[in-house]
């Protein structure tokens, strides 16, 4: 269903800083990204929204997601491939390397994909023993996003647990000639505000971001591509106020979260 290479040397876009990002263009087979790009999950799914910025969003802990992946055979077998242990691996693998070199990650020796996060005494006690001998259960969380015109994500560096975000676009065919659409990754040029834990920023906050911080890469809203990039205190990013009347801004993220 999709080419994923082994390393990331092998990526189109492989940047190492100021953190981790990179790009395989044409992913998926063409004909899966196509049958993928026609059963997008209809609006109607969405339901959920971040207060800042406005971004609907509908993923695999929704009530309906289930109900969604009985519609459509191809995101069906896509989730399928990814909510798995091997895809994680494989995942893992490739940026290993790189995740190593950040404080916070550096004991990650190995994961165990779990499906089911458990949470009960005994379960956490045992993770935090797997822990000592560097290995880390993780989870898997797969999104849809949608933004309509005038929405936006602001800047943000994710969660303390998350290792890995991939995304990959779903243009329509008047997007593709539009420049604001992708993802805006950033560089520290005056002031350093790097935190672990970068939440959205409100509006006084992304106004001080923005003095003190410069986009060193865009990655363009261009279809049937893959994104990926590591989180740690510098890996700030947003998506622009959106300017496309005439459709909405569709994406999937794919997030491996250390439990």
């Amino acid at each position: 269903m999709f080419d994923l290479p082994k390393n990331l040397d092998l990526f189109d876009v492989n940047i190492d800083k100021p953190f981790t990002v990179f790009e395989k263009y044409n992913f998926f087979k063409k004909h899966h990204y196509e049958k993928l790009y026609d059963e997008f999950p209809p609006e109607e799914y969405f339901i959920k929204r971040h207060e800042l910025g406005n971004k609907k969003y509908f993923n695999s802990k929704d009530l309906n997601f289930n109900k969604f992946l009985q519609t459509s055979k191809s995101w069906s077998e896509f989730y399928d491939i990814v909510n798995s242990e091997n895809f994680l691996n494989e995942i893992f693998n490739l940026c290993k390397k790189n995740l190593n070199k950040i404080n916070e990650r550096e004991k990650i020796k190995k994961i165990q994909f779990k499906q089911v996060v458990k949470t009960d005494f005994i379960s956490k006690l045992l993770r935090k023993f797997k822990q000592l001998f560097g290995i880390y259960e993780v989870r898997l969380a797969f999104e849809f996003s949608l933004l309509k015109n005038g929405d936006f994500i602001p800047p943000h560096n994710d969660t303390e647990n998350k290792l890995v975000s991939l995304m990959a676009y779903f243009p329509q065919q008047n997007q593709l000639v539009e420049k604001d659409l992708g993802t805006n990754f950033f560089i520290c040029h005056k002031e350093n505000k790097d935190v672990w834990r970068g939440d959205m920023m409100d509006k006084i906050n992304s106004k001080e971001f923005y003095n003190n911080y410069k986009i060193f890469y865009k990655s363009e809203f261009k279809k049937n591509k893959l994104v990926g990039f590591l989180k740690s205190k510098n890996s700030w990013h947003d998506v622009s106020t959106i300017n496309t009347i005439l459709n909405n801004r569709k994406s999937l993220n794919i997030n491996l979260f250390k439990i």
